[in-house]
């Protein structure tokens, strides 16, 4: 399933308690860590570790069948005259850059990974080498008005949303959404290694109640939809895709945890 929260801001940005401004966002899982600055660290070591196999997955994979699908929904979701819109923890941007073509949208992507932010030029991306949180706090200090803010499965490496999500809201234009795409807080369906659904459940340290709170708290009104997406592939694609780690709680595994996890799944070829 896919969950998507959008925010969105009233187009006379007056300051006022009673003032909330529309919002969306969709589906994300956030990892318990008692040091978030370890967080930060070891989601960007992941990520610079899997470059190479991040865009062969069927959830990243250019011109892939996800992509097209969450392509439809984000462009419902971005404001009628969205001209400039921001991607936080893009990635290599071969989403957003999709988006940026066939939108014809300037996007600027945030990506605290240089290994992932350097292939970001192949789409015609715009990249900052930053975490969320000092991007966000510069933008809105630096009075940005953006359009639109996405926040695409990066909800489990947030380990501040009260204060990454006035930042954002500071740096919307009136009548600008932020848009949180992130997958659901139980893994239920994934056919992952019994310690690989201890490890995601571990990551939800904040349910997604708790970013929708903090989304109305910094002044936005949040509307939140549930999507599913039904995947299917062959038996060796998966198990690729799992030794390669190409999500991020996977990386917590050793290869050995892994191989005999496969193991005792017995999963079927298809």
């Amino acid at each position: 399933a896919m969950v998507r929260l959008v925010a969105s801001r009233l187009p006379n940005p007056v300051v006022s308690a009673s003032l909330r401004p529309l919002a969306s966002a969709s589906t994300q899982y956030i990892p318990r860590c008692s040091q978030p600055s370890e967080l930060r660290m070891a989601a960007v070591g992941h990520y610079a570790a899997v470059t190479t196999v991040y865009e062969t997955a069927w959830c990243y994979q250019n011109n892939g069948d996800f992509q097209r699908w969450l392509l439809d929904r984000v462009q419902d979701a971005l404001p009628e005259t969205c001209k400039t819109l921001v991607d936080i923890g893009c990635g290599t941007a071969n989403f957003s850059g999709v988006l940026q073509r066939e939108s014809a949208i300037r996007v600027i992507g945030v990506e605290p990974s240089a290994e992932m932010a350097a292939k970001a030029s192949e789409y015609g991306v715009q990249v900052e080498v930053q975490d969320a949180l000092s991007w966000a706090a510069g933008a809105s200090a630096n009075g940005s008005n953006y359009d639109a803010i996405m926040l695409k499965e990066v909800r489990h490496h947030i380990d501040d949303p009260a204060k990454l999500y006035v930042n954002l809201a500071g740096a919307l234009a009136p009548g600008g959404k932020i848009l949180l795409l992130t997958r659901p807080d139980k893994s239920d369906g994934y056919p992952f290694p019994a310690k690989a659904h201890d490890r995601w459940a571990a990551g939800v340290e904040m349910p997604l109640q708790t970013h929708v709170k903090e989304l109305e708290a910094a002044g936005l009104s949040v509307h939140v939809q549930e999507e599913k997406y039904k995947v299917q592939m062959d038996r060796e694609e998966w198990i690729r895709l799992v030794r390669g780690r190409f999500w991020s709680h996977l990386s917590a595994l050793s290869d050995d945890e892994i191989n005999d996890g496969l193991q005792e799944l017995n999963l079927p070829d298809q």
